[in-house]
């Protein structure tokens, strides 16, 4: 057995695997599916070639023959099909192009496998002479025309490709010219100048240049994982060394040994390199989701911006004007403007009432803001709790007996001193007692201070709003703090769902705790607010 016989099988499979390799990386590519069969063709025309060289039965060297220009014929056609759409499986090729090549193809394909093109052969002891039909010059302007073609497109997408896809042009090209340099000195310049034409059967190795480039160029954009290269590096390392090893044998107790050896390695390895590539395909896929994950937190982000900047916008361009409205509704019940009926005095009322709650509303969307930017701004000093929870009190007394509800404080200390925000401690109370009437139709709203209390655990005081408005239900209890959150029962009641979000948040940076319990729906709800003192 010969060491070119054992060059040309380790080539075939070589081309082979090469071409599994790419097909299995890009399943669905047109590319990668024109790559395989330069390969087909490729590993056709060196089998082919190889029968020639050693085979010398009459029938098998003409069916050979016949095969290595079917090989021919598809090369060309194959590589000037994948040379149009390299690098971009978007290039788009004209129907008419594509017609044109597959029937010229199809033309020489069935011309091959008749007297036509090769007409016959002729064996020697020093090889095999091939004697052309009618239509080999037509198939020789078919070859160099083609290949031709392919070269100059190649060469054109080198000046106008760019970045990595020039790159990848730049691969192939390299490719083809050592394949062609390799082949133009082993079957003519050598064999011309020295008279030994045995140096030719080396050619077909040279396609081995042109297979890996072309593999490298294809998966350029997309460039394997080191830890897969390095795996298909080692695998096909011993299957190529336990190949040769195969074709040096000379028992056959030895061969078969060997070939068991080759087909476990062969086994062996496909499931190894299936494995890495498992692992290396999740790992993409996790980058993969990692980075559309970014993407979508970016949007958020821009949208909450956004959001954040319209409710400043409109709070601001509604809260001046609210403003204004009852600064002057104000003037008008002091008599600034003289005297007015009654009629028009319950009016203005309204109109005050009306803009009171709408600066309410609007200063929750601008606390919102602050909150979730982290503008929120605390001045703390040492305040009396007492004094502040009777003001509040006092101030929605009138709110109370309107809706002749029994609204009682009950603190037992005339002096609790509290580090504090003082008025934004009055936004928190005043929002709980005023929820407190509002959402209580009839009945009781209970107001309580103390510092005894066993749900106190160390030095501090408790808020506490008792009602037996209309409860909450237990499923509501758990997000009644956040944001935009409403019991159904409640809707009917004007608000916007941010002012217990809002205490919470004032509470928090108090150091304090804020909490709710209810019995149920229609069954009263308790609110309280626990700080520490001193």
């Amino acid at each position: 057995m010969t060491t070119q016989f054992i060059f040309s099988i380790i080539l075939l499979l070589v081309n082979f695997i090469i071409g599994l390799i790419v097909l299995t990386r890009k399943k669905k590519d047109i590319i990668s599916k024109l790559f395989l069969l330069i390969i087909f063709s490729i590993i056709l025309w060196t089998a082919s070639n190889l029968i020639l060289d050693f085979i010398r039965d009459q029938y098998f060297v003409l069916f050979a023959a016949k095969g290595a220009y079917v090989g021919a014929v598809l090369i060309a056609y194959s590589f000037l099909y994948f040379v149009l759409v390299f690098p971009k499986e978007e290039y788009q090729i004209s129907k008419k192009i594509k017609i044109f090549i597959l029937s010229c193809a199809s033309i020489f394909i069935l011309l091959s496998i008749t007297n036509l093109l090769v007409k016959g052969v002729e064996i020697f002891s020093w090889g095999i002479n091939i004697i052309p039909g009618l239509f080999y010059p037509f198939f020789m302007f078919y070859f160099v025309g083609f290949m031709a073609v392919a070269l100059l497109i190649l060469i054109r997408k080198l000046y106008t490709e760019k970045g990595v896809e020039r790159l990848q042009v730049l691969y192939l090209f390299i490719g083809v010219i050592l394949a062609t340099i390799g082949g133009s000195l082993t079957n003519l310049i050598i064999p011309y100048f020295t008279e030994d034409f045995s140096i030719s059967t080396y050619g077909p190795l040279f396609t081995i240049f042109f297979v890996g480039f072309t593999a490298f160029a294809i998966l350029k954009h997309n460039l394997f994982n080191i830890k897969v290269i390095a795996t298909e590096l080692l695998v096909f390392a011993i299957w190529v060394a336990i190949l040769f090893e195969l074709l040096l044998e000379e028992t056959l107790k030895e061969r078969l040994f060997m070939a068991g050896l080759f087909v476990f390695t062969i086994i062996a390895g496909i499931l190894l390199i299936r494995s890495v590539l498992r692992e290396v395909e999740q790992k993409e896929q996790l980058e993969k989701l990692s980075k559309e994950l970014k993407v979508i937190n970016e949007k958020l982000v821009e949208t909450d911006k956004m959001k954040s900047a319209m409710y400043s916008f409109v709070s601001h361009q509604i809260k001046a004007p609210i403003s204004i409205i009852k600064g002057f509704a104000q003037l008008i019940l002091d008599n600034s403007y003289g005297e007015i009926n009654d009629k028009v005095r319950e009016t203005v009322k309204l109109m005050k009432t009306s803009s009171d709650r709408l600066i309410g509303l609007t200063s929750d969307f601008l606390d919102l803001r602050r909150i979730e930017e982290g503008r929120m701004e605390y001045e703390f000093k040492e305040i009396n709790i007492v004094d502040l929870v009777k003001n509040v009190f006092e101030e929605l007394k009138l709110l109370a007996s309107q809706k002749k509800l029994e609204f009682t404080l009950e603190c037992a200390e005339e002096k609790i001193i509290v580090k504090a925000d003082e008025q934004r401690l009055r936004q928190v109370i005043l929002n709980l007692i005023e929820n407190s009437v509002k959402y209580t139709p009839s009945g009781f709203v209970k107001v309580g201070l103390t510092t005894n209390d066993k749900r106190l655990t160390a030095k501090g005081v408790l808020f506490t709003v008792n009602d037996s408005g209309i409860g909450i239900r237990p499923e509501v209890l758990p997000e009644l703090f956040d944001q935009f959150k409403r019991a159904k029962e409640a809707r009917n009641i004007q608000g916007t769902g941010l002012g217990l979000y809002v205490a919470k948040e004032i509470v928090k940076a108090h150091n304090g705790e804020i909490w709710a319990e209810s019995d149920g729906e229609n069954k009263g709800s308790r609110f309280y607010v626990k700080l520490l003192i001193g």
